[in-house]
C-alpha cells in the first residue's frame, strides 16, 4: 500500500505554481541614467524616461550636460550597495530587459524620479507620478531647468513600455 501511495506522489503532476520573476543581483556597472549592467545582462529601469548620455539641457542661461549629470545621479544611488533587479515574467517579450531594481531595498526608478533626474512614464505606477510632481514642485535635479525634449518625447511614447 505504501508503495502505491509513493508511486502516485512521484508521477502525480505538481500543483499549479505561478511563475516567479527572475531576480538578478551582483556587482553593477551604470551604463546611463536609465540602465545598468548586472549579472551579464543589460537592464533598463522600469517606469522611467531619462536623458541619454549626450543630452544637453537649458539651465539658467547656459546649457549643461544633463545626460552625464543624470548618469552620475544613478551612480550615486548605487555606489557601494548591492543591487537586486527583478525581471517581470513577461520580460522575454522584447530584446530589452526591463526590471525593477533596488539598492538596499530602495527602488532606483523612484530614486531617479525623486532626485529629479528621470520622469515617470505614462505606464509607470501612480506613485511614481506623485513623486515626480513633488520633485518638480521642489525643483530637484533637472527640474531647476528643463528636461530635454527627447526625455519629454520618451515619456509620451512610453505608454506601452514597462
Amino acid at each position: 500500500m505504501l508503495l502505491l501511495i509513493l508511486s502516485h506522489l512521484i508521477i502525480a503532476p505538481a500543483p499549479f505554481a505561478p511563475a516567479h520573476a527572475e531576480t538578478l543581483s551582483g556587482p553593477i556597472k551604470v551604463i546611463d541614467a536609465g540602465s545598468l549592467r548586472i549579472a551579464g545582462q543589460t537592464i533598463r529601469l522600469r517606469g522611467i524616461a531619462t536623458p541619454t548620455p549626450d543630452d544637453r539641457c537649458p539651465f539658467r542661461n547656459v546649457t549643461i550636460a544633463c545626460g552625464r549629470v543624470a548618469t552620475t545621479a544613478l551612480m550615486d544611488l548605487t555606489a557601494g550597495t548591492e543591487v537586486i533587479c527583478e525581471l517581470p515574467d513577461d520580460s522575454n517579450r522584447s530584446s530589452t530587459l526591463w526590471a525593477t531594481c533596488k539598492a538596499k531595498g530602495y527602488d532606483l526608478s523612484e530614486g531617479m524620479i525623486y532626485t529629479g533626474y528621470a520622469r515617470a512614464t505614462k505606464s509607470a505606477p501612480a506613485h511614481y507620478r506623485q513623486v515626480e510632481a513633488a520633485s518638480r514642485k521642489r525643483k530637484r535635479g533637472l527640474w531647476r531647468g528643463d528636461f530635454p525634449d527627447a526625455v519629454n518625447d520618451a515619456v509620451n511614447r512610453a505608454a506601452t513600455r514597462r
